[in-house]
């Protein structure tokens, strides 16, 4: 099920897609060189500018590496091992600053390349007129969409940043934009591609792990959710679950409504050698044999996630984080997702029983279980599995109250009883609950279900909870990072006094 093969682009090609393209009678074409006059000519190049932005997702301060330290660590659901130092245990403590730490510059610095690179697509292919005007429109919606979620990033992680666009496209400073006006673009640009999209399963298999109408629609829904426009949440929500698509992993796609094989079914969920399956709604792409560096790259010539090496297990991989241990306390001793998560008393690695006692818990999510992890992981990033739609689904409906509260609770019954198909270990919650103790199950569901996915953090802070959970988190502060010092240091249209979050 190996998916989309980024095409690498040469230097000369990457600085392009950043360039700005002004109409100038003065300009003109050297048929000799590579520009935008030259290169923006066949579906191959066309194609070749988007998966460029692609590529930023891979890219060591996004899924690559920082995007799960810095949100896993934030959000409390790692525990500290002796080699946990430096940036990781800062933003445990969250105890960091505008400066120092790469878990916090680097998103920033790979986010907005994405943006750039998302921005030059759609201004160049957009007007290509000599390729399919189908291929061409589904480009530049998939370049909308990744703008989209780029932005999305920068409002939920910095609240608020630059708005850089086609229309300003060749400003190289750009005052920062408000988080409802973030939020406006967001929504406009997954709106827009969420037209154009194909559905799940409408690429060619080459292709697979691309942008789609539904990835659209559940990321929309998903930023009206955060900003509790929870009717808006509910219709978006809706549209993903309509396609028909998508649907949860389950028992009895392996062999039988068993506790074993539920297991099973989530522990491949998340392995190494299952990726874009019908639960993907959006995934970043890995695979080994791409070579692995240090750089924050982009390229699409490192295409591999260090995430297992990070967090994998102690004697066989750099062992930098573990579950949080209240993170383990908070499922039933006989949750089966103890077992398809993580590395615990019941477990294998390597065909040994796993050393609970010497080791305690270990991640298992996106790990291997028969060999050692390495520097190289075919293991896919989760950004929206259907799991994670449903129970956003469940919170819309709840929060609007009424009637709506017993349809939400059924849907987080539909995750439980994936976890436990006989009903012997998981019971349904009760229908007829209120509203508030309805919620408190959302709560809990999301925790158990999505985590080491970096969902909990923000979970946390928009509910408004972190604060009374986290020791180390100061309202009013916190619940965003502080935009890197070097975008205003560099901006000239951003000051410290007016644009660095407060607190920082």
């Amino acid at each position: 099920m190996k998916r989309i093969t980024l095409i690498t682009l040469s230097l000369v090609v990457t600085a392009l897609l950043y360039a700005g393209c002004t109409d100038s009678f003065l300009q003109k074409s050297d048929s000799n060189s590579v520009n935008s006059d030259t290169f923006y000519q066949t579906e191959a190049q066309a194609l070749a500018s988007v998966n460029s932005a692609y590529a930023m997702l891979q890219a060591h301060g996004l899924w690559g590496r920082s995007i799960f330290f810095m949100l896993d660590f934030a959000g409390q659901e790692v525990g500290t091992t002796g080699n946990t130092q430096g940036p990781p245990l800062e933003l445990l403590n969250h105890n960091y600053g505008p400066s120092g730490n790469t878990h916090i510059t680097t998103p920033w610095d790979n986010l907005y390349d994405m943006i750039s690179k998302a921005n030059s697509t759609i201004l160049n292919v957009g007007q290509m007129e000599d390729i399919d005007t189908a291929v061409r429109d589904r480009v530049v919606a998939e370049a909308t969409f990744l703008r989209g979620l780029a932005y999305f990033y920068i409002n939920a992680i910095y609240g608020g940043g630059p708005l850089r666009l086609v229309e300003n496209l060749d400003e190289l400073h750009t005052p920062r934009a408000s988080e409802e006006e973030i939020w406006t673009q967001v929504e406009t640009d997954l709106s827009a591609a969420a037209g154009v999209l194909p559905q799940k399963g409408g690429y060619p298999a080459a292709q697979e792990g691309r942008a789609t109408t539904g990835a659209a629609y559940a990321l929309l829904g998903k930023a009206h959710l955060y900003q509790e426009e929870y009717s808006a949440a509910e219709t978006a929500f809706q549209q993903v679950i309509d396609q028909g698509v998508y649907d949860l992993e389950r028992a009895s796609d392996y062999g039988g409504n068993t506790i074993d094989n539920a297991i099973q079914a989530m522990r491949w969920n998340h392995h190494p050698d299952e990726n874009n399956n019908k639960e993907a709604v959006f995934e970043v792409q890995f695979k080994s044999g791409t070579g692995f560096g240090w750089s924050t790259d982009g390229t699409g010539r490192n295409e591999t996630s260090i995430r297992p090496q990070e967090y994998g297990v102690d004697g066989f991989a750099f062992y930098n984080a573990v579950p949080a241990q209240d993170l383990i306390n908070a499922y039933d001793s006989d949750d089966p997702r103890l077992e398809a998560f993580y590395f615990g008393p019941n477990s294998t690695y390597r065909g040994q029983p796993y050393d609970f006692a010497g080791k305690g818990w270990a991640w298992k999510k996106y790990q291997k279980t028969d060999e050692a992890e390495n520097s190289e992981s075919d293991a896919n990033m989760d950004v929206i599995r259907y799991a994670d739609v449903l129970l956003m689904m469940a919170e819309a409906k709840i929060m609007q109250g009424g009637a709506k509260v017993a349809e939400g609770i059924e849907l987080i019954n539909e995750i439980r009883r994936r976890a436990d198909p006989t009903g012997n270990i998981l019971a349904d919650r009760d229908t007829n609950a209120g509203q508030d103790q309805a919620f408190d199950w959302l709560v809990l569901e999301r925790r158990l279900e999505l985590a080491g996915e970096q969902t909990r953090f923000f979970d946390m802070v928009r509910w408004g909870m972190a604060a009374d959970e986290w020791d180390s988190f100061q309202a009013g502060k916190h619940e965003v990072f502080p935009i890197p010092q070097e975008e205003i240091n560099a901006n000239t249209e951003m000051t410290d006094e007016e644009d660095q979050n407060p607190g920082y």
